[in-house]
């Protein structure tokens, strides 16, 4: 019994989407630990300090659903497409499949000794309903987190649709920072690139090919109003400013204001202004002033 990204998704109407899902490669495989490269990550355990060392004690399930909460809240919050966590989301995909395989052992009998023994140590007196709790739970829990993946995906595609051709345009932007392979996962690339396709076909026989040659172009920046969609980058949101983890000193962009507490500086260009950020606080800023701290995973969104 195998769960996937399309098993998570199975709830989606599929036909408000553009892809035909007949194409074998839009049923990539979801990748796993030992073959996803660290770049699709945002939990890279090099860009962390103290580096590789710390990677086992920092993968635990309690903090990949706390991380994947934050993620969820920052995808949600945030105005642009966030870069896609690949480790991570295979790790909560494989607990989610091997929960599912426990619970159906569960229903079926397999372990009933065991929940029959562990409820008569714990003093509660045995009988079948108390044999259904322990499954009620898991099952509960289960939901709670396939409700997170189904909504961060969810969310992401949306913004893949919204911005479409800004997403196009981020492969032949030199000045980008961020690849299109780091932001969306090989499933989300081959759904960006169908739906890209799709749209683009449609548009030119329906509407373009009835225009000038000098108004059929789909990207054009050119005059007052744009024809790419980009993210509201002056879009005010709230954020906190996280704790700094136990190798604060090793941390550029921390700084110790003139009162001696840490702190991060933006700057608003627009006010020619540096604004300190403490730990801890929370504040209401424009998105282009923050989003290299939520990047860099100084700050979340609340």
């Amino acid at each position: 019994m195998d769960i996937s990204i399309d098993d998570i998704l199975a709830e989606l109407d599929r036909d408000t989407t553009a892809v035909d899902h007949s194409d074998p490669s839009s049923h990539l495989p979801i990748p796993s630990d030992g073959n996803t490269t660290m770049m699709n990550s945002s939990f890279d355990p090099s860009r962390m300090p103290g580096g590789k060392n710390r990677l086992h004690e920092d993968v635990t399930p309690q903090k990949d659903y706390s991380r994947l909460m934050t993620l969820w809240r920052n995808e949600r919050c945030a105005p642009e497409l966030l870069p896609y966590p690949s480790l991570l989301l295979s790790r909560m995909l494989r607990r989610v499949q091997e929960q599912m395989e426990n619970i159906e052992n569960i229903s079926m009998g397999f372990y009933k000794n065991t929940i029959s023994g562990d409820l008569k140590n714990s003093g509660v007196s045995y009988d079948k309903t108390n044999e259904k709790l322990p499954l009620l739970y898991m099952e509960a829990e289960l939901e709670r987190v396939k409700f997170l993946l189904r909504s961060y995906l969810r969310c992401r595609l949306s913004k893949i649709d919204k911005f479409m051709l800004y997403l196009k345009q981020l492969d032949y932007d030199e000045t980008n920072v961020t690849p299109l392979n780091e932001l969306l996962s090989e499933q989300e690339q081959v759904y960006h690139s169908r739906h890209f396709a799709i749209s683009l076909k449609l548009l030119n026989s329906s509407i373009l090919k009835h225009m000038p040659p000098e108004l059929q172009a789909i990207n054009d920046t050119e005059g007052s109003v744009s024809m790419i969609d980009e993210p509201e980058w002056n879009k005010f949101v709230f954020i906190h400013v996280k704790e700094p983890s136990d190798h604060a000193n090793e941390d550029p962009l921390l700084e110790k204001n003139e009162f001696g507490k840490l702190c991060y500086t933006v700057t608003i260009h627009e006010l020619n202004e540096d604004v300190e950020l403490n730990i801890g606080g929370i504040y209401v800023m424009r998105y282009g002033v923050i989003k290299d701290l939520l990047r860099n995973d100084k700050v979340e969104l609340i």
